[in-house]
């Protein structure tokens, strides 16, 4: 079998893991006392895009113990997760660029997927300080915000990055369909980016992330069918 059908393959069952793993971190509690930033209802997403300590309030204080304790569970196997998503992609653009040798922009995608991978096990050590400190009962620092803040918009520029390369991909084989909803994730982080972490927007964007991600094996599979694009005829 070739290598990049292997890929493929891997990308089929990173997909798979990814689908599974939000059944493992299970339903959050009931936040506590006070309610999430303004748009927000989404915890692990609030606390991303948090840019203040008021915007933390939802995880501070004695009612928020539940809420935190389901945090600290889901960031430990955030660990892996990455690995799914990001390293589903890895591999797709890996058989792409097996595929045809010389195709610089699946290995540059290549190599985005990975950062991102290293970006959101950044990402996840700040905000394991952060649950850290607010379980102690301290206030959160600005710095230790500022931190999360940098980490969690170098997480998702890359994700945004691999979807607009992986739309541009697509695009290029003649699957027009397929790089639709890349080029909509990656717009919709743009969007993010844009409107200052809003709350509403923000989770606009997850949900429209969730289309982009089952596009690896559905596009995984049609590769591994032999449907790709014709080739360029050579000249002479």
């Amino acid at each position: 079998m070739r290598i990049s059908n292997l890929a493929f393959i891997a990308a089929i069952a990173g997909a798979v893991a990814t689908l599974v793993f939000p059944m493992l971190f299970g339903a959050p509690p009931d936040p506590g006392a006070a309610p999430m930033a303004d748009g927000f209802v989404t915890p692990i997403l609030a606390l991303e895009f948090a840019r203040s300590a008021d915007d933390l309030a939802f995880v501070q204080g004695e009612g928020a113990a539940a809420l935190r304790a389901f945090l600290v569970h889901t960031q430990s196997l955030d660990r892996f997760f990455p690995l799914a998503y990001a390293g589903m992609a890895a591999v797709f653009f890996l058989a792409l660029g097996l595929r045809r040798p010389g195709r610089w922009l699946a290995w540059a995608a290549l190599a985005v997927a990975l950062v991102a991978i290293g970006a959101d096990w950044a990402e996840n050590r700040v905000i394991g300080r952060l649950l850290t400190e607010l379980a102690a009962g301290d206030e959160p620092r600005a710095r230790l915000l500022a931190a999360l803040h940098g980490h969690t918009w170098i997480k998702w520029g890359l994700i945004g990055l691999y979807a607009a390369l992986f739309s541009v991909l697509m695009w290029q084989d003649k699957r027009r369909l397929l790089a639709i909803p890349g080029a909509v994730a990656a717009l919709a982080i743009a969007a993010t980016w844009l409107s200052g972490s809003n709350g509403q927007v923000a989770e606009i964007m997850g949900t429209l992330l969730i289309p982009f991600m089952l596009t690896f094996p559905l596009a995984a599979v049609m590769y591994l069918r032999g449907k790709s694009a014709p080739s360029k005829p050579s000249a002479g």
